[in-house]
């Protein structure tokens, strides 16, 4: 909490909360009556030595969302993603992917604590081959499609793709997190990255994940606050880098970062490189407005503002007309429990999701039976493009847990440089996973 509310009285303590959020939320996550829950299960976590993620949340800590659903943020402003390809060269266009990158930002890591203005919660673990599904309509580049699906449990992995074909672009990815506490803060390792290419350009750009800190965790108030750096690299040779500039105990603003585009002609990357050739410089907040510089000319000009408009209308079938492997129909039992408050409704329904995956599991294992995602597949970078390939080797110079491989969707139009073996499991091919997400409510 900062200084300033602080010091405010508890009178004008709602007036406050309006005019100082999203820098972190005003009411606690914890029912009153659950607070000797939260502590028992804080003792726990604090004597717990692993992955933080393979722990059991109390069902009070839980925000009624799948984990999977996150990556739809990607998505948020379809227009945004679109108009990189107007971009007619290299810096230009790095310029309007670092644009994009931002704008994912808000909805992936603060919206919740913003609108809600209650702490951050966990969204429930995906189960294996469960899937997303969703659509965005834009008035001139019409439509922007997003699927996802959980390719690992252990450890537990999100693959993602998006696509708009009126505009030529589209990208895959994958993301998984590790997490341990460190002090008061819990620490947020993204593993994975997206790959964006687009119709009118051989051009592609990779990117990494940045860190997390989920800070406020004993207060009952959690909230996300970006950390470290994180880089986009392109094939062309122009770099993106953010620093995530982290508030001080007693002064300083949350959600800061400062950042630079510049072209790299280096194999590896080196901090201040000495070949390296500044173009942009950025600054702002990432959960409001943001600016570029143009080094050469001076010029100022907005990066991204997320109040200036808001993220485009999701798009998802009614939880009814949903298959079997989808989030919302998975876990609508539980969502549902949690929404009316009725926790021990929902820990039941959980459990008996979770009890069904370790009965599917044995009778794999049983079987000798290795489950397969059925709309992605996994790809070595020594197996890829050898441009994209030099580009990720650049990054993983940079930053390791950019890994070596991509899950890649099996409908995208990218370019097959291995042949990967057809998957059988599942219920859906990737035109049926499309054809479902592009139904309205």
């Amino acid at each position: 909490m900062t200084s300033d509310s602080k010091s405010t009285s508890s009178a004008s303590s709602s007036a406050s909360r309006r005019s100082a959020t999203p820098n972190e939320p005003g009411s606690s996550i914890v029912p009153a009556s659950s607070s000797g829950d939260l502590m028992s299960f804080f003792k726990g976590i604090l004597s717990f030595t692993g992955d933080l993620s393979s722990l059991t949340c109390p069902s009070f800590l839980l925000n009624g969302i799948s984990l999977l659903e996150y990556g739809a943020h990607w998505s948020d402003y379809p227009h945004v993603l679109a108009e990189i390809t107007k971009a007619t060269d290299s810096a230009e266009r790095m310029k309007l992917v670092a644009r994009w990158f931002v704008s994912t930002l808000y909805g992936s890591y603060n919206k919740r604590v913003a609108e809600s203005n209650t702490g951050e919660k966990k969204p429930f673990n995906p189960i294996l081959g469960e899937q997303f599904l969703a659509s965005w309509n834009d008035g001139e580049f019409g439509e922007t499609k997003f699927v996802c699906e959980q390719v690992s449990h252990h450890p537990p992995v999100s693959a993602i793709y998006f696509e708009n074909a009126k505009a030529g672009i589209y990208g895959s990815g994958h993301f998984s997190q590790k997490s341990k506490f460190k002090g008061t803060t819990m620490k947020v390792v993204q593993e994975g990255r997206v790959t964006l290419r687009m119709s009118n350009t051989d051009e592609v750009f990779c990117l990494t994940l940045p860190n997390l800190n989920i800070c406020s965790i004993l207060t009952g108030k959690p909230f996300l606050e970006m950390s470290d750096t994180t880089y986009i690299r392109s094939t062309s040779g122009y770099t993106a880098e953010f620093q995530w500039l982290a508030k001080s105990w007693f002064y300083g603003e949350y959600h800061k970062f400062t950042g630079s585009i510049f072209k790299d002609p280096e194999p590896t990357y080196t901090q201040n490189g000495p070949g390296q050739e500044l173009l942009f410089s950025m600054k702002g907040k990432w959960v409001a407005d943001s600016y570029v510089v143009d080094e050469k000319t001076g010029a100022e000009s907005v990066l991204f503002d997320v109040k200036a408009q808001p993220p485009a209308d999701m798009i998802i079938k009614p939880v009814e007309k949903q298959s079997e492997l989808e989030s919302r129909r998975i876990w609508n039992k539980v969502s549902e429990a949690l929404a009316s408050g009725n926790y021990d409704v929902a820990s039941k329904e959980k459990t008996a999701i979770e009890e069904k995956q370790r009965a599917l599991r044995r009778e794999r294992a049983e079987a000798n039976v290795e489950w397969k995602p059925s709309l992605f597949t996994w790809i070595d970078d020594a197996d890829d493009e050898e441009a994209v390939r030099k580009c990720y080797a650049y990054l993983f110079s940079a930053k390791e847990s950019v890994g070596t491989g991509s899950w890649v969707y099996n409908a995208s139009p990218r370019k097959a440089v291995s042949k990967p073996t057809p998957q059988q499991s599942g219920s859906q091919t990737p035109s049926d996973a499309f054809s479902t997400a592009q139904s309205s409510i």
